[in-house]
């Protein structure tokens, strides 16, 4: 019989799956009316303040030392600051469901990673595989076809970039984070991505396109409050409990969720070609993700 504790986590997993999976889209949607970097800044300020309010009045005793703030908002910037900036930006050229698609090669990032930083998590010849598997999926998906015209590099290469980054803060989670509390955490990552893409978009987005509409607000609303803020919650509480890799995995859920959405409300094309890429980059995420385990012991 399974236990309270185990089905808690598998049931954290799959809810954040499920959320992340619908972010590709909403994020299509919102960019109809926003440009990406103030899209982008107002998702996480809203999420930071909100959280923000929460920590402090729940978890006050628990706030962390003025070291540990530093070093979790530097990780913060890596964790979401840059992913989101990049996504945002290249989601204005390419589709919700390649977008998803693409970061899905976030588990392979992350084994190499975790391999170079985590004792408990090794390379293996399967886990190489896996990670083969996903470039693989990507060639297929980004390569010359005739007929038509591949996407650009650039989004390409952004959203990648963004994954790499993720997986790399998701590891320092992994190996740092155990004693810090899952909601100061959050917290102060959500934070430093927000005054990261504050400060972004100053910079880069003189012209600011801003058409406040319904369709906008609930755009912002719904991934700062219920995507960043449950999402990351849940991920932080699963690394204190989950191999990093193992947590990673739900990005293959997270891109078919993409894919299917796309295709559905927002009408992308789904050929055959972006079928074997996205076939690919699964069974990657699977072979990346055997053989790791779930550890139920003390955690913060």
């Amino acid at each position: 019989m399974i236990s309270t504790a185990r089905l808690l986590t598998y049931l954290v997993w799959l809810g954040t799956t499920i959320l992340w999976g619908t972010t590709w889209v909403v994020i299509r949607i919102g960019l109809r009316d926003l440009s990406p970097l103030a899209f982008a800044a107002a998702r996480t300020t809203l999420a930071a303040l909100v959280i923000f309010l929460v920590a402090h009045f729940l978890a006050r005793a628990d706030r962390p030392q003025s070291h540990e703030i530093r070093f979790w908002m530097l990780i913060g910037v890596l964790q979401l600051g840059l992913p989101y900036a990049l996504i945002f930006w290249a989601e204005q050229s390419i589709s919700a469901g390649l977008t998803a698609t693409l970061f899905a090669t976030f588990p392979a990032f992350t084994m190499v990673i975790a391999h170079l930083l985590l004792d408990d998590e090794p390379m293996s010849w399967i886990k190489m595989g896996g990670a083969m598997l996903a470039f693989c999926g990507v060639a297929v998906l980004v390569g010359p076809d005739r007929g038509t015209n591949p996407p650009s590099i650039w989004p390409v290469l952004a959203v990648m970039t963004a994954a790499a980054s993720g997986a790399f803060a998701a590891v320092v989670v992994r190996r740092h984070g155990r004693e810090t509390s899952t909601l100061w955490l959050t917290t102060l990552q959500i934070s430093s991505a927000a005054l990261f893409l504050i400060l972004l978009m100053a910079l880069l987005e003189p012209q600011i396109q801003v058409h406040v509409t319904p369709r906008a607000i609930w755009s912002v609303v719904y991934l700062g409050i219920v995507v960043t803020i449950g999402c990351y919650l849940g991920v932080f509480w699963l690394l204190k409990r989950m191999d990093v890799t193992l947590v990673s995995m739900s990005v293959g859920g997270e891109a078919v969720i993409g894919v299917f959405l796309g295709s559905t409300l927002l009408g992308e094309s789904l050929g055959m070609r972006a079928i074997v890429g996205l076939a690919l980059v699964v069974l990657s995420v699977a072979l990346v993700s055997l053989r790791s385990k779930l550890s139920f012991g003390p955690s913060a």
